[in-house]
């Protein structure tokens, strides 16, 4: 399990919007919000897999920008020594 922590800044107006969006998208969840930043994590199988969910955050509507915070993927599978 890949666990991520992102600051996704919102265009003003918008952060409503887009924190619902983002809490639809399997393994997302919304903890914060200040003026127009959300704090957000993703769980995901891999870092791959967690790369693929935070690019998809652009696609939304009044995002602006991702910031990577944090990463623990020590557990990813795909990382695994044969």
């Amino acid at each position: 399990m890949v666990i991520s922590s992102l600051v996704v800044d919102a265009v003003p107006g918008t952060e409503d919007a887009i924190a619902q969006s983002l809490a639809a998208i399997d393994g997302v969840e919304v903890h914060n919000r200040e003026e127009n930043r959300l704090v957000v994590t993703i769980e995901a199988e891999t870092v791959d897999a967690s790369h693929a969910v935070a690019s998809s955050f652009i696609e939304i509507d009044g995002v602006m920008n991702i910031n990577l915070v944090y990463a623990n993927f020590e557990d990813d599978p795909s990382l695994r020594k044969a």
